[in-house]
C-alpha cells in the first residue's frame, strides 16, 4: 500500500502543479471549510450524498491546518467513502490501518522524497521542527511498513 500511497500523491502534485493539500482539494471540488469544531477536533473527512467535505479546526495555527489538510485529503481519496475523524489526542498514535495510511499520505504530500535529500545531516526531530509536521507522522516516511 506505501507505493501505492507514494505513486497517488505524486500523480496528484504533478497533474495540478502543486504540494499544496488546499489547493489540491479545491481542483478536485473537494469542500475545505474552516469551522470551530470542538477542541479534541482538529479536523474531519465527510462523504455524503456524492458531495466531499473536509472540515478544519479554525482554531489551529496555519502550519496544523495544512497538516489536518493533507491528512484528509488522504481520507477522501484514499477512502473516499468513508467518514473519518482527526483527534488531536489519538490519530497521531492509533494504530488504525485508514488513519496510518492518511498519515502517510500527509507526510507523502507535504515533505517530497527529494526535499528528504536537502536533510542528510539533519536527524528527524530536527526536519519535523523546520517542516512543522509532527514527528510522528515524519516517521512513517522512514518505516518499511504501514
Amino acid at each position: 500500500m506505501r507505493g501505492c500511497i507514494k505513486d497517488k500523491v505524486k500523480i496528484l502534485i504533478k497533474k495540478y502543479k502543486t504540494e499544496d493539500p488546499f489547493i489540491i482539494a479545491d481542483l478536485l471540488h473537494i469542500h475545505v471549510i474552516e469551522w470551530p469544531l470542538h477542541e479534541e477536533i482538529n479536523g474531519l473527512y465527510q462523504y455524503e450524498r456524492r458531495e466531499k467535505f473536509i472540515y478544519i479546526n479554525s482554531s489551529l495555527p496555519d502550519y496544523v491546518q495544512k497538516v489536518i489538510c493533507a491528512h484528509e485529503l488522504g481520507h477522501a481519496i484514499l477512502h473516499p467513502k468513508t467518514n473519518c475523524t482527526f483527534l488531536k489526542n489519538h490519530t497521531l498514535f492509533n494504530i488504525n490501518k485508514y488513519e496510518k495510511e492518511a498519515n502517510l499520505f500527509a507526510i507523502e504530500m507535504l515533505i517530497s522524497d527529494e526535499k528528504i535529500e536537502n536533510y542528510k545531516e539533519y536527524s528527524l526531530q530536527q526536519i519535523a521542527a523546520i517542516e512543522k509536521v509532527p514527528l510522528e507522522i515524519l516517521k512513517l516516511k522512514f518505516q518499511n511498513k504501514i
